[in-house]
């Protein structure tokens, strides 16, 4: 049981760290809270589930629709946060928030608000080892999140770009004095955001049911995700993801399916209470 529990734990949190990235991204850089960022992945997941609801298209193929519908909203938010006057946080949370009330009310408009979900019949079938099944879906999800992962990291870690978006996360001004475009950088943030949002909005679909209030608990995941690594650390983005992703799976064979959201919410208020700096960053 316990095996099953830690693979389902390392499958979810993989997918909570793709979540999350985007977040964590434009935060990192811009210093602005996109409490808008779970109505964007819903979005994401709907644009999907339209596309292969109406037309028939494979998920494989809904990707590219979807990370254009995320791109457009985000660079048009991004222009909407370049206009912000100090406190650039409270501001931003302000502005995000009536985004995402106003993603809502467009999503109940044009898909209602029955639940939906896309379905991939071949997600539902699996390989066994011994006691231990694995299910096409949970292989999907674990090698399309840690791939999306490992190719992020590398461009952070290892290219010109990445080392600029770094060097701005670590400190603006500093980096503004070596000749890096700072506000140039916010709009790569938001655009490579925006690019990891739509992968993972139609893997959402085919994991959670989609409806228009649906991205309060991404949003969630993310936040939480976000304060346990500290900002601009991916290797414990994806620790974070894990933690929670197994902890969500221990709450559901121990206490029922019911639990598993409270879970993410004592996480996030212990965080904030004790480590608000994040768990491997120091106290300034």
């Amino acid at each position: 049981m316990w095996t099953t529990v830690l693979v389902s734990g390392i499958t979810l949190g993989s997918f909570y760290t793709l979540v999350a990235l985007g977040f964590a991204l434009i935060f990192g850089v811009t210093h602005t809270f996109n409490l808008a960022h779970g109505e964007l992945l819903v979005l994401a997941g709907y644009v999907a589930y339209w596309l292969w609801k109406t037309y028939g298209i494979s998920l494989l193929f809904t990707f590219p629709a979807a990370i254009l519908a995320t791109l457009v909203v985000c660079l048009i938010l991004q222009r909407l946060f370049s206009r912000l006057r100090e406190p650039m946080e409270m501001n931003s949370i302000v502005l995000s928030f009536g985004l995402a009330i106003l993603l809502q009310n467009g999503m109940l408009f044009f898909f209602s608000g029955d639940y939906r979900l896309i379905l991939v019949p071949t997600f539902n079938q699996g390989l066994h080892f011994n006691t231990l099944y694995l299910s096409y879906g949970q292989l999907t999800l674990l090698a399309l999140s840690l791939l999306v992962i490992g190719l992020l990291y590398l461009l952070m870690r290892h290219t010109y770009l990445g080392k600029a978006l770094r060097a701005t996360i670590q400190d603006r001004e500093a980096a503004a004095l070596a000749g890096i475009n700072v506000g140039g950088m916010g709009v790569l943030a938001f655009a490579i955001g925006a690019i990891l949002i739509g992968l993972a909005g139609p893997l959402y679909g085919c994991v959670h049911y989609l409806y228009p209030t649906a991205g309060l608990q991404a949003t969630l995941l993310a936040i939480t995700i976000t304060i346990f690594a500290g900002v601009g650390r991916i290797r414990t983005l994806i620790l974070g993801g894990w933690i929670l992703g197994f902890a969500e799976s221990c709450a559901v064979v121990l206490l029922g399916a019911s639990w598993r959201e409270l879970v993410g919410a004592v996480m996030l208020i212990t965080l904030l209470a004790l480590r608000p700096q994040g768990i491997f960053e120091r106290e300034q």
